[in-house]
């Protein structure tokens, strides 16, 4: 065999190695690309799970502080009908003659008496109301957190699709990058 043949077979063998390596690195960048997709979608999950719970916590105190807000509304109806029924009793008491006078003006220090137990759990139900609304603000606030989080995740999953279709590292970096930030509205959302 000439130099020059020898010289093109070692140059053909030398491709064919390259060409083998290159094969066996974008094996294993593939890998990490499968790798890097199936991590961000399981935290993504994860993140989707706990930005649904926030939802319906928001929904359930929301809703609770509306039954509350209820409940002491009826109260201070129940106080403005005592407080109307203890005036007219007071009224007539002071309009009739002193012999019968004294039964209504009875009954209307009865109704003012029950007015204070009345006005008492009104007030309670209105502490409740404020607890349950802020309450529901917290859970509200983790709800946004959270949907960012989940947003970022899912943009980064997308890209990570892009960069093995592409064969683009940077891509992949951009995904990588994005699911950082996911995990820290993640973490700013449940801490």
């Amino acid at each position: 065999m000439s130099d020059e043949a020898q010289e093109k077979s070692l140059e053909t063998l030398q491709e064919a190695v390259h060409e083998i390596h290159s094969a066996e690195a974008r094996e294993k960048w593939m890998g990490w690309v499968a790798l890097a997709s199936g991590l961000i979608a399981a935290l993504a999950a994860v993140v989707g799970l706990y930005e649904t719970q926030a939802t319906s916590k928001t929904i359930l105190t929301k809703n609770e502080a509306i039954l509350l807000q209820s409940k002491a509304s009826d109260q201070w109806n129940f106080y403005q009908a005592k407080s109307i029924k203890g005036h007219i009793y007071e009224v007539v008491g002071r309009l009739l003659p002193s012999k019968d006078a004294e039964y209504f003006l009875k009954e209307g220090m009865k109704y003012s008496a029950d007015k204070a137990e009345i006005k008492k759990r009104a007030e309670e139900f209105e502490k409740q109301v404020e607890g349950k609304n802020a309450e529901g603000e917290k859970y509200y606030e983790q709800h946004h957190k959270l949907s960012y989080a989940e947003t970022f995740l899912h943009i980064a999953i997308a890209l990570a699709s892009i960069s093995a279709l592409t064969r683009r590292k940077e891509v992949l970096v951009a995904a990588v990058g994005l699911a950082g930030c996911g995990i820290f509205f993640f973490l700013r959302g449940v801490l």
